[in-house]
């Protein structure tokens, strides 16, 4: 699948035939056991610390596009499969995943989100479209790095 096929969008009727699947993003959240963390030291400095980065759950919708109902189980079988088998990845095509100047794992962490089928139907309704045979998938931890500089800090005790 490219990104021709596979777009990063909400279904709709405006989607060209050729796409066969769309992952939608449809909610963001803070990590609830990451948000507090203490600021951390600088890698390029020691003696500087900074401000850790903002860690961020991502929740998409998988929604394959076929009209042949066998075919978009295959597939979601196929996709659920994968982040089975490989639920982490580390590279994205063309740069390595950054580590938020140390204060976040290397990797990102895709798994099934246990969405109930209310929420799903109350997603789809929110969509303005009719129910169809969607998975949740759950993408953590993302991080995005704060703005701010690295400040000195003294020592404890000083």
């Amino acid at each position: 699948m490219t990104a021709e096929t596979l777009p990063l969008a909400p279904p709709s009727d405006e989607l060209s035939s050729d796409v066969v699947a769309v992952l939608y993003l449809y909610h963001i959240e803070i990590d609830p056991h990451l948000r507090n963390r203490k600021l951390i030291p600088d890698s390029a400095d020691p003696s500087l610390m900074i401000k850790p980065p903002l860690p961020l759950q991502l929740r998409f919708l998988f929604v394959p596009l076929s009209t042949d109902d066998d075919r978009n189980q295959l597939m979601l079988g196929r996709v659920l499969q994968h982040f089975h088998d490989t639920p982490s990845f580390r590279p994205i095509p063309g740069s390595p995943l950054g580590t938020s100047r140390g204060g976040a794992p290397a990797q990102l962490r895709v798994r099934f989100d246990l969405t109930s089928y209310q929420d799903l139907a109350q997603l789809w309704s929110g969509l303005s479209r009719p129910f169809r045979l969607s998975a949740g998938l759950l993408v953590d931890i993302v991080t995005i790095d704060s703005a701010w500089p690295p400040k000195k800090c003294l020592a404890p005790g000083r």
